[in-house]
Protein backbone atom coordinates (compact mmCIF):
# COMPACT_ATOMS: atom_id res chain seq x y z
CA UNK A 1 0.00 0.00 0.00
CA UNK A 2 1.57 3.58 -0.88
CA UNK A 3 2.35 5.99 1.78
CA UNK A 4 2.56 9.70 1.26
CA UNK A 5 5.49 11.37 3.56
CA UNK A 6 2.76 14.43 3.38
CA UNK A 7 -0.34 15.06 5.64
CA UNK A 8 -3.53 15.44 3.84
CA UNK A 9 -3.78 19.06 2.52
CA UNK A 10 -6.90 20.75 3.44
CA UNK A 11 -8.18 24.08 1.60
CA UNK A 12 -9.75 26.19 4.03
CA UNK A 13 -13.01 26.51 1.99
CA UNK A 14 -13.87 23.13 3.12
CA UNK A 15 -15.15 20.83 0.14
CA UNK A 16 -17.72 18.99 1.29
CA UNK A 17 -15.88 14.96 1.44
CA UNK A 18 -17.92 13.13 -0.96
CA UNK A 19 -15.59 9.71 -0.52
CA UNK A 20 -16.24 7.42 2.82
CA UNK A 21 -13.08 7.21 4.02
CA UNK A 22 -13.92 5.20 7.01
CA UNK A 23 -14.71 1.67 4.59
CA UNK A 24 -12.73 2.90 1.22
CA UNK A 25 -9.16 1.83 2.43
CA UNK A 26 -10.04 -1.19 2.76
CA UNK A 27 -12.66 -2.15 -0.01
CA UNK A 28 -11.77 -3.27 -3.22
CA UNK A 29 -13.72 -1.53 -5.61
CA UNK A 30 -13.33 -2.16 -9.64
CA UNK A 31 -11.93 1.29 -10.99
CA UNK A 32 -15.90 1.93 -12.67
CA UNK A 33 -16.94 2.13 -9.22
CA UNK A 34 -13.66 4.73 -8.04
CA UNK A 35 -14.21 6.52 -11.35
CA UNK A 36 -17.87 7.39 -10.12
CA UNK A 37 -16.79 8.48 -6.85
CA UNK A 38 -14.53 10.62 -7.60
CA UNK A 39 -16.58 12.38 -10.26
CA UNK A 40 -19.07 12.81 -7.37
CA UNK A 41 -17.04 14.16 -5.75
CA UNK A 42 -15.74 16.71 -8.20
CA UNK A 43 -19.87 17.51 -8.35
CA UNK A 44 -19.99 17.94 -4.72
CA UNK A 45 -17.24 20.03 -4.45
CA UNK A 46 -18.37 22.43 -7.68
CA UNK A 47 -21.67 22.89 -6.36
CA UNK A 48 -20.24 23.58 -2.54
CA UNK A 49 -17.86 25.64 -4.19
CA UNK A 50 -20.42 27.51 -6.40
CA UNK A 51 -22.28 28.58 -3.08
CA UNK A 52 -19.07 30.11 -1.74
CA UNK A 53 -17.44 33.47 -1.86
CA UNK A 54 -14.67 33.80 -4.33
CA UNK A 55 -11.89 31.75 -2.18
CA UNK A 56 -10.33 35.01 -1.19
CA UNK A 57 -9.23 33.37 1.91
CA UNK A 58 -8.02 30.29 0.36
CA UNK A 59 -4.58 29.22 -0.45
CA UNK A 60 -5.98 28.20 -4.04
CA UNK A 61 -5.21 31.89 -6.10
CA UNK A 62 -8.09 33.96 -5.94
CA UNK A 63 -10.72 33.01 -8.85
CA UNK A 64 -12.26 35.57 -11.26
CA UNK A 65 -15.35 36.81 -9.64
CA UNK A 66 -17.78 36.46 -12.12
CA UNK A 67 -17.83 32.35 -12.57
CA UNK A 68 -16.42 29.57 -10.71
CA UNK A 69 -14.00 27.04 -11.86
CA UNK A 70 -13.39 23.68 -10.21
CA UNK A 71 -9.18 22.01 -11.40
CA UNK A 72 -8.07 18.89 -10.68
CA UNK A 73 -4.33 17.76 -10.90
CA UNK A 74 -3.81 13.74 -11.19
CA UNK A 75 -0.30 12.38 -11.69
CA UNK A 76 1.09 8.84 -11.08
CA UNK A 77 4.01 6.95 -12.50
CA UNK A 78 4.29 5.43 -16.03
CA UNK A 79 1.09 2.96 -16.72
CA UNK A 80 -0.57 3.70 -13.43
CA UNK A 81 -3.81 4.74 -15.91
CA UNK A 82 -3.92 8.52 -15.09
CA UNK A 83 -5.01 8.89 -18.74
CA UNK A 84 -7.48 6.54 -18.48
CA UNK A 85 -9.00 7.77 -15.49
CA UNK A 86 -8.59 11.12 -15.79
CA UNK A 87 -10.95 10.34 -19.45
CA UNK A 88 -13.37 8.33 -17.86
CA UNK A 89 -14.08 10.84 -14.90
CA UNK A 90 -14.33 13.75 -17.45
CA UNK A 91 -17.31 11.73 -19.34
CA UNK A 92 -18.81 11.02 -16.02
CA UNK A 93 -19.11 14.56 -15.18
CA UNK A 94 -20.22 15.43 -18.40
CA UNK A 95 -23.57 13.10 -19.05
CA UNK A 96 -24.09 11.90 -14.87
CA UNK A 97 -23.44 15.51 -13.60
CA UNK A 98 -24.39 17.51 -16.77
CA UNK A 99 -21.10 19.91 -16.28
CA UNK A 100 -18.36 20.83 -18.85
CA UNK A 101 -15.65 19.38 -18.31
CA UNK A 102 -11.75 19.23 -20.31
CA UNK A 103 -8.82 16.87 -19.64
CA UNK A 104 -5.00 18.38 -20.64
CA UNK A 105 -2.49 16.23 -20.59
CA UNK A 106 1.26 17.61 -19.85
CA UNK A 107 2.27 15.43 -22.89
CA UNK A 108 1.96 18.49 -25.12
CA UNK A 109 4.81 20.36 -22.69
CA UNK A 110 7.08 17.74 -23.78
CA UNK A 111 10.07 19.19 -25.50
CA UNK A 112 10.42 19.06 -28.97
CA UNK A 113 13.16 16.47 -30.67
CA UNK A 114 15.11 19.82 -32.39
CA UNK A 115 15.34 20.77 -28.34
CA UNK A 116 16.36 17.40 -27.21
CA UNK A 117 19.15 17.68 -30.27
CA UNK A 118 20.55 21.04 -28.60
CA UNK A 119 21.20 19.75 -25.22
CA UNK A 120 24.86 19.09 -24.49
CA UNK A 121 24.12 14.97 -24.36
CA UNK A 122 21.43 14.48 -26.94
CA UNK A 123 21.95 10.91 -26.92
CA UNK A 124 20.73 10.83 -23.46
CA UNK A 125 18.30 13.56 -24.25
CA UNK A 126 16.39 10.79 -26.46
CA UNK A 127 17.15 7.88 -24.74
CA UNK A 128 15.74 9.46 -21.52
CA UNK A 129 12.52 11.13 -23.06
CA UNK A 130 9.78 11.71 -20.19
CA UNK A 131 12.00 12.05 -17.57
CA UNK A 132 11.53 15.52 -15.86
CA UNK A 133 13.88 17.57 -17.14
CA UNK A 134 12.12 17.08 -20.74
CA UNK A 135 9.20 18.59 -20.38
CA UNK A 136 8.95 22.32 -20.20
CA UNK A 137 7.62 22.51 -16.59
CA UNK A 138 7.23 26.56 -16.59
CA UNK A 139 5.14 26.30 -19.39
CA UNK A 140 2.63 23.65 -17.97
CA UNK A 141 2.30 25.70 -14.61
CA UNK A 142 2.20 29.05 -16.87
CA UNK A 143 -0.96 27.38 -18.86
CA UNK A 144 -2.83 26.02 -15.37
CA UNK A 145 -2.45 29.34 -14.26
CA UNK A 146 -4.11 30.87 -17.24
CA UNK A 147 -7.17 28.88 -16.31
CA UNK A 148 -7.14 29.39 -13.33
CA UNK A 149 -7.53 33.15 -14.00
CA UNK A 150 -9.49 33.00 -17.48
CA UNK A 151 -11.77 35.79 -17.98
CA UNK A 152 -14.24 37.12 -20.65
CA UNK A 153 -10.87 38.83 -22.10
CA UNK A 154 -9.66 35.57 -22.77
CA UNK A 155 -12.69 33.40 -24.22
CA UNK A 156 -10.45 30.56 -25.52
CA UNK A 157 -7.23 29.17 -23.97
CA UNK A 158 -5.81 26.21 -26.41
CA UNK A 159 -3.67 23.44 -24.87
CA UNK A 160 -1.16 22.30 -26.95
CA UNK A 161 -0.92 18.17 -27.69
CA UNK A 162 1.15 15.28 -28.45
CA UNK A 163 1.12 13.56 -31.90
CA UNK A 164 1.99 9.87 -31.10
CA UNK A 165 3.02 9.25 -34.96
CA UNK A 166 5.50 12.31 -35.45
CA UNK A 167 6.16 11.76 -31.54
CA UNK A 168 6.32 15.42 -31.32
CA UNK A 169 4.02 18.08 -29.74
CA UNK A 170 1.99 20.45 -31.52
CA UNK A 171 -0.12 23.66 -30.54
CA UNK A 172 -3.92 22.13 -31.47
CA UNK A 173 -4.54 20.58 -28.53
CA UNK A 174 -7.70 20.82 -26.03
CA UNK A 175 -9.74 24.16 -26.18
CA UNK A 176 -10.63 25.37 -22.40
CA UNK A 177 -13.36 28.09 -22.92
CA UNK A 178 -14.32 30.34 -20.40
CA UNK A 179 -17.48 29.00 -19.40
CA UNK A 180 -15.59 25.69 -18.66
CA UNK A 181 -16.61 24.16 -15.59
CA UNK A 182 -14.34 21.44 -14.17
CA UNK A 183 -10.87 21.45 -15.66
CA UNK A 184 -8.57 17.87 -15.32
CA UNK A 185 -4.31 17.94 -15.59
CA UNK A 186 -3.10 14.96 -15.89
CA UNK A 187 0.55 13.51 -15.98
CA UNK A 188 3.60 12.28 -13.78
CA UNK A 189 4.86 15.45 -12.73
CA UNK A 190 2.10 17.96 -11.95
CA UNK A 191 2.12 17.22 -8.23
CA UNK A 192 6.38 16.83 -8.11
CA UNK A 193 7.86 18.91 -5.08
CA UNK A 194 10.65 20.20 -7.23
CA UNK A 195 10.99 23.51 -9.18
CA UNK A 196 8.59 24.50 -10.96
CA UNK A 197 6.17 22.08 -10.37
CA UNK A 198 5.75 22.87 -7.11
CA UNK A 199 3.65 25.66 -8.16
CA UNK A 200 0.39 23.96 -8.90
CA UNK A 201 -0.31 23.08 -5.68
CA UNK A 202 -1.43 26.30 -4.80
CA UNK A 203 -3.53 26.67 -8.30
CA UNK A 204 -5.70 23.70 -7.93
CA UNK A 205 -8.34 22.64 -5.61
CA UNK A 206 -7.43 18.77 -5.27
CA UNK A 207 -4.73 16.94 -5.55
CA UNK A 208 -4.96 13.02 -6.81
CA UNK A 209 -2.12 10.33 -7.14
CA UNK A 210 -2.52 7.35 -8.94
CA UNK A 211 -0.37 4.58 -7.13
CA UNK A 212 0.68 1.42 -8.90
CA UNK A 213 3.22 -1.08 -7.77
CA UNK A 214 6.40 -0.84 -10.21
CA UNK A 215 6.28 -4.36 -10.76
CA UNK A 216 3.05 -3.95 -12.53
CA UNK A 217 4.18 -0.16 -13.89
CA UNK A 218 6.94 -2.08 -15.44
CA UNK A 219 4.56 -4.94 -17.34
CA UNK A 220 1.94 -2.57 -18.13
CA UNK A 221 4.66 0.07 -19.96
CA UNK A 222 6.70 -2.67 -21.82
CA UNK A 223 3.21 -4.73 -22.87
CA UNK A 224 2.04 -0.89 -23.80
CA UNK A 225 5.45 -0.41 -25.63
CA UNK A 226 5.43 -3.59 -27.45
CA UNK A 227 1.79 -3.54 -28.54
CA UNK A 228 1.71 -0.15 -30.07
CA UNK A 229 4.60 -1.38 -32.34
CA UNK A 230 7.33 1.08 -30.85
CA UNK A 231 9.56 -2.84 -30.17
CA UNK A 232 8.62 -6.14 -30.85
CA UNK A 233 10.71 -7.71 -28.65
CA UNK A 234 9.33 -7.85 -25.42
CA UNK A 235 12.51 -8.63 -23.28
CA UNK A 236 13.69 -4.88 -24.75
CA UNK A 237 10.75 -3.46 -23.68
CA UNK A 238 11.39 -4.19 -20.27
CA UNK A 239 14.96 -3.01 -20.34
CA UNK A 240 13.77 0.20 -22.12
CA UNK A 241 11.71 0.65 -18.96
CA UNK A 242 14.68 -0.23 -16.41
CA UNK A 243 16.17 2.08 -18.32
CA UNK A 244 13.81 5.53 -18.75
CA UNK A 245 10.48 4.86 -17.25
CA UNK A 246 11.25 3.07 -14.23
CA UNK A 247 13.30 6.01 -12.92
CA UNK A 248 11.06 8.24 -14.19
CA UNK A 249 8.46 6.32 -11.64
CA UNK A 250 11.08 6.36 -8.52
CA UNK A 251 11.63 9.97 -9.29
CA UNK A 252 8.11 10.62 -8.60
CA UNK A 253 7.37 8.18 -5.52
CA UNK A 254 10.44 10.63 -4.57
CA UNK A 255 9.58 13.72 -5.04
CA UNK A 256 6.19 13.66 -4.38
CA UNK A 257 4.40 16.73 -2.93
CA UNK A 258 0.84 17.37 -0.85
CA UNK A 259 -1.75 15.44 -1.97
CA UNK A 260 -5.79 15.24 -1.31
CA UNK A 261 -6.56 11.31 -2.11
CA UNK A 262 -4.83 8.01 -3.34
CA UNK A 263 -6.27 6.05 -6.05
CA UNK A 264 -5.21 2.46 -6.04
CA UNK A 265 -4.88 1.30 -9.27
CA UNK A 266 -3.41 -2.16 -8.65
CA UNK A 267 -4.70 -5.82 -8.39
CA UNK A 268 -6.97 -4.37 -6.27
CA UNK A 269 -8.81 -1.10 -6.75
CA UNK A 270 -9.65 1.80 -4.31
CA UNK A 271 -9.25 5.15 -2.49
CA UNK A 272 -7.96 6.68 0.45
CA UNK A 273 -6.51 9.65 2.02
CA UNK A 274 -2.48 10.02 2.65
CA UNK A 275 -1.56 9.07 5.77
CA UNK A 276 -1.15 12.25 7.98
Amino acid sequence: MFKSRFPLCVLTYHLTPTVDHSNTTSDTMQMEQVCTKLAQRVADNYANLSKQKTGRDSPVEERPQHKHRYMVAIAGGPGSGKSTIAGDISERIRKDHKLSCSVVSVEGFMLPKADLDKMDDPEKAHARRGAEWTFDGKAMVDFIRRCRHQTEMEKQIRAPDFDEEAMDPHPHGEIVDVETQVLIFEGIYLLSDTEPWEEIQELVDDKWFVHVEPGLSRKRVAERRQNKGIEKDLDKCYQQYDESDGKNNAFITEHLGKVDLIIENNDEKGLHEPEK
